[in-house]
């Protein structure tokens, strides 16, 4: 037995046995800390992470790999310093004019220099979900978006405030993830796909899973990705939770035995007509007394995740170790 194989089998088994994994944050500085900022997503471009906001203000944020890294490598120093994140444009139509009750921006994901971003919108009750594309300047960074690149996304049910929350792209298509997938909501759940060469929906099936789904990684090589599962106690009555079969062999951490909410990362793949979970064991966040809406989640360089959270309780950048 190699030592490889070996710490590979304690590491799954203190998974299993509901080990929690504590955050490290990556102080910032800035305009992104304001609470109207609210950051609802983020992905790479090239060496560039990019954290969406909400609002349109036109421009968006960014942070270079490299003072990340730095700040990672650096975790136990006390001479850290803030990153401030730098802002690039983004040219697109007023989206509050063009789109009835829109509400603001939700996922975004990068395709070399192309850029998808879905939006939220409420119109008379009713929600809505819209996908819009465009391009990336690999010099200046700046977005831009053209009017004609807007497409409805009919929501498979109605959650006040949830819709298509996270995009991925993967074998010519961008998949686009609803936010409430619970046994009691749908009895099927089926996610949506984009086509990249001519822009026509279609549904593909997806597995049952409690709480909100908030963001999704890029997908690697062998169609896996890691999703935000997180569930705040106010939003009980919308959700209606069943049964967590997330949990199923798992063991429940010591901190969410504590607490009501939930903080976790789950493992999917893309097989074929069907997203499927995969054998990994979820990855269980230490939780503190408030919950943290995390809206934002990407990998970084095989070391584990960043992640980060909106506006509640405040905004924070963190990476967590792959376990």
């Amino acid at each position: 037995m190699s030592a490889a194989y070996y710490i590979c089998c304690l590491i799954f088994s203190s998974i299993l046995h509901g080990e929690e994994l504590s955050i490290f944050e990556i102080e910032l500085s800035g305009l992104i800390t304001s609470p109207k900022q609210e950051i609802s997503g983020m992905d790479w471009f090239e060496n560039r992470l990019f954290l969406l906001p909400e609002n349109q203000n036109g421009f968006l944020f960014s942070l270079e790999k490299s003072e990340i890294m730095i700040a990672i490598n650096n975790q136990h120093s006390a001479n850290q310093k803030p990153l401030t994140p730098k802002q690039t444009r983004l040219i697109a139509p007023n989206y509050k004019d063009l789109i009835p009750g829109f509400e603001g921006f939700e996922g975004i994901s990068f395709i070399k220099n192309d850029v998808y971003i879905t939006i939220e919108a409420e119109n008379n009750g009713i929600m809505e979900s819209y996908i819009i594309w465009g391009n990336i300047d690999p010099r200046t960074y700046e977005l831009t978006i053209s009017r004609e690149n807007l497409k409805g996304i009919e929501t498979p049910i109605q959650v006040k405030n949830m819709t298509y929350e996270s995009i991925v792209s993967w074998n010519q298509k961008i998949y686009a993830i609803f936010e409430a997938n619970g046994a009691n909501l749908q009895e099927h759940a089926t996610q949506k796909t984009l086509s990249l060469k001519n822009k026509a929906l279609s549904s593909i099936n997806f597995p049952s899973i409690e709480y909100r789904i908030t963001d999704a990684t890029k997908v690697d090589e062998k169609g896996k990705f890691w999703c935000i599962n997180y569930f705040w106690p106010g939003e009980k009555d919308r959700l209606i939770p069943g049964k967590d079969s997330i949990l199923d062999g798992v063991e429940e951490g010591d901190t969410h035995k504590k607490y009501e909410h939930v903080e976790r990362l789950v493992e999917y793949k893309i097989s074929g007509d069907k997203i499927v979970r995969t054998s990994t064991p979820p990855i269980q966040l230490s939780l503190e007394e408030k919950s943290r809406n995390w809206e934002g989640l990407a990998r970084v360089d095989g070391k584990g995740f960043l992640m980060i959270v909106d506006e509640h309780p405040r905004t924070i950048l963190a990476f967590i170790p792959k376990p």
